[in-house]
């Protein structure tokens, strides 16, 4: 009984963790559109918001890995859990660092791109929902995690598609833009792509856990 109990708090735990990255990807596209529409104290509540929840993740994820481990609790699929955190958690940073870097570098961004660029990142905050959505799944309702990797896998593809056309325009098209310029708009497209690699590589995890859940 004592470890059915510590299992489901840890469950419901790990159930916060994902609300608290869930909440962050909202604040992440919402500093976005802020940032290209010019609201910088919008923009700025954003990164308070965003650092606040970066740090109530890390919180989190060492309550459970603690937990995991104090109590030698899922001894079966503990290594897997623990690196299904890691994924998730490099996602968390990630979102926490690239809002970060537009109060850091300003990066400036035609008004024509603006519409493609939410959209870039629209897709890939897509792709995220899906990750955190298959990991509940994971230990909900295991059934449907295969169609959520499926939806992870076409989200990436679709960033990837869009991101080149975006690059590929701004190389060859923007003869107004110093190379220099170009250079920044670039890093910054990559910035998101990288979001939707990161959740690939957490649905390919999830790939294999459901896999081992199964034998």
């Amino acid at each position: 009984m004592f470890g059915t109990k510590k299992i489901n708090k840890t469950i419901s735990d790990l159930d916060g963790f994902l609300d608290c990255l869930d909440e962050s990807i909202l604040i992440y596209k919402d500093g976005i559109k802020n940032y290209l529409e010019g609201n910088s104290n919008d923009f700025n509540d954003n990164l308070k918001s965003i650092t606040r929840l970066r740090d109530n993740s890390i919180e989190m994820r060492r309550t459970i890995e603690n937990d995991l481990f104090t109590y030698a609790l899922i001894t079966d699929q503990r290594v897997e859990i623990m690196q299904l955190l890691e994924g998730l958690d490099n996602i968390s940073n990630l979102l926490y660092k690239n809002l970060c870097q537009y109060e850091i570098e300003i990066p400036f961004f035609p008004a024509d791109m603006n519409v493609d660029f939410l959209k870039l990142v629209e897709i890939a905050a897509l792709s995220l929902e899906c990750t955190i959505q298959a990991t509940r799944d994971y230990f909900k309702t295991p059934r449907f995690v295969t169609e959520r990797l499926h939806r992870i896998y076409f989200f990436e593809k679709e960033v990837s598609k869009l991101a080149q056309g975006m690059k590929r325009r701004v190389f060859h098209d923007m003869d107004n833009f110093k190379l220099s310029q170009k250079f920044h708009l670039r890093y910054f497209t990559l910035h998101v792509e990288e979001l939707a690699e990161e959740a690939v590589k957490v649905a390919d995890h999830l790939a294999i856990m459901v896999i081992k859940q199964n034998q």
